[in-house]
């Protein structure tokens, strides 16, 4: 029977006998899920060394001029080993030992996955910020004097999931608003803005349906 693609990691199986050199092809497949399974990276900032020890694995990282994001290992013949990279797939999971943390490679970036219990926090040094991928399951900060504007993006730029949760905390003096782009209803008012009701106030946003989210908090009122 011919070669086939298996489910999920896309490993190959089923040959023909002889056919396309079989047994590097089972080899490949054998590193990958050598690699996959309980994926396990020692880093994902540090630059790839030129020499690598065997066993290791990073996550190249997302400034890196070529492979950026891929998994690199360590790996080859004794005395001719060399990086080999394999490109992540939506979805993956690995550990990142010199962060103890798991992150997931979703929407084109290796993002943390949030612990039971810990909600991080992301400090917004700007005075505007557009939600992205990486802010779910995050409190986001503002602290300064100046007024912030936190714009909820439409569906078709970010990829929200249904039941996304983002928390906004407004620590500093500056106005945080929560605005809502064009064609995204919040809380039922297409296009409208809400601010916090001053310093160490918060709201928590959360995606209901299609370009439809909810907030809820200590919120001043709506802006026109």
């Amino acid at each position: 029977m011919p070669e086939r693609i298996m489910p999920g990691l896309g490993l190959r199986a089923f040959y023909d006998p002889g056919q396309r050199n079989w047994g590097t092809s089972v080899s490949e497949d054998l590193r990958a899920l050598s690699v996959l399974v309980q994926a396990r990276a020692l880093s994902r900032s540090t630059a790839l060394p030129g020499i690598g020890s065997v066993g290791d694995v990073y996550i190249v990282p997302a400034d890196a001029l070529i492979n950026a994001n891929a998994l690199a290992l360590w790996d080859g013949e004794p005395l001719s080993e060399g990086w080999a990279f394999l490109t992540p797939q939506e979805g993956w999971q690995v550990w990142v030992a010199d962060e103890g943390q798991h992150v997931r490679f979703t929407g084109g970036a290796w993002v943390e996955v949030p612990r039971p219990g810990i909600v991080p926090v992301r400090t917004l040094t700007v005075t505007a910020h557009t939600l992205e991928l990486t802010d779910p399951g995050h409190i986001l900060e503002t602290t300064g004097s100046s007024g912030v504007t936190i714009t909820i993006p439409p569906e078709a730029a970010v990829p929200f999931e249904i039941g996304t949760l983002i928390n906004v905390t407004q620590v500093g003096t500056g106005i945080a608003t929560i605005a809502a782009a064009a064609d995204v209803s919040l809380n039922g008012v297409t296009g409208g803005s809400v601010t916090l009701d001053g310093p160490w106030s918060g709201a928590a946003l959360v995606k209901r349906g299609a370009d439809a989210w909810v907030i809820q908090g200590a919120l001043a009122g709506a802006v026109a």
